[in-house]
């Protein structure tokens, strides 16, 4: 699997944060046949488009005006019927979590948060030429640099990341908080750092200082699932990672994990994808 990182120094000095035409990546990562991903935040806003785009497993079909977000390291091949038009805004998640001082704010984004939501989002026409216009002051702003930029950029991402999830809970039904509990986004960080290592509820309710009913409870109260299913979950979204993006062997997946025999690995594996790691290797590659 292809890997692409932000360009840090594109206009000179660090910049975190750029916005640009979808034609400008059209003939780039848009036009690639393999299986790619960033390891920075996407905002897709397309005008017109008309196609699929397969997300990990999941073929969507995208049909404009629509909006698809991603957050760093979804596995993606485009199916495009023609070039699309639109805008793209990428950031790394430090750009807002420094300014903000906190490091889970993308978190208690619904459409960032992973919380088993959908990456795609439609758009009334009145909408997306919000979001156009926002992302064109982004660009414009990039592209004349003055002392005062890095505040007015954080200004209109942060502008950006409110509107899209306003519209976002609405469109999806869901409630909207940006404040959801905070020891079930740090639960989510835990996860993200240990699961390799940590595959039990009591390990991350230890972390947490709680016990292990209150943190399920939580877990069914804030993101709708078990804590052992998210557990897996993650633990699921770092294997096929690692199936696609590098060629290690089934076993050596497996050991890094944490399985105590490759066979533990498969079985995991195929309880929830319903195919052996190596059937899903070379069905994605196909």
């Amino acid at each position: 699997m292809i890997r692409f990182d932000f360009y840090k120094h594109k206009y000179g000095k660090e910049l975190l944060i750029d916005s640009f035409h979808i034609g400008y990546i059209a003939s780039r990562s848009l036009a690639l046949p393999e299986v790619h991903a960033t390891s920075f935040y996407e905002m897709f806003f397309f005008s017109k488009v008309a196609g699929a785009i397969i997300v990990e497993d999941t073929k969507l079909k995208l049909e404009g005006p629509v909006a698809l977000l991603l957050p760093p390291g979804e596995p993606r091949q485009w199916q495009l019927e023609y070039e699309p038009e639109g805008m793209v805004v990428i950031f790394e998640g430090e750009f807002m979590e420094t300014f903000l001082k906190d490091n889970f704010f993308l978190d208690r984004l619904y459409y960032f948060g992973n919380y088993e939501a959908s990456p795609i989002l439609p758009l009334s026409i009145e909408v997306i030429q919000e979001l156009l216009s926002l992302s064109e002051s982004i660009k414009h702003e990039i592209h004349s640099l003055a002392s005062d930029s890095y505040h007015l950029l954080r200004a209109y991402l942060y502008q950006l990341l409110i509107l899209v999830n306003r519209s976002y809970s609405d469109y999806h039904q869901l409630k909207g908080n940006l404040y959801r509990n905070s020891e079930v986004l740090k639960f989510k960080y835990l996860l993200r750092q240990h699961v390799r290592d940590k595959q039990t509820v009591k390990q991350y309710a230890d972390l947490l200082n709680m016990n292990r009913n209150r943190l399920n409870n939580l877990c069914k109260e804030v993101l709708g699932n078990t804590a052992l299913a998210i557990i897996h979950n993650e633990l699921l979204k770092s294997c096929k990672a690692e199936l696609l993006g590098t060629g290690k062997t089934i076993s050596e997946i497996s050991y890094e994990h944490n399985f105590s025999a490759p066979s533990n690995f498969v079985r995991f594996f195929k309880s929830l994808t319903k195919l052996s790691p190596a059937n899903y290797r070379q069905e994605y590659a196909n």
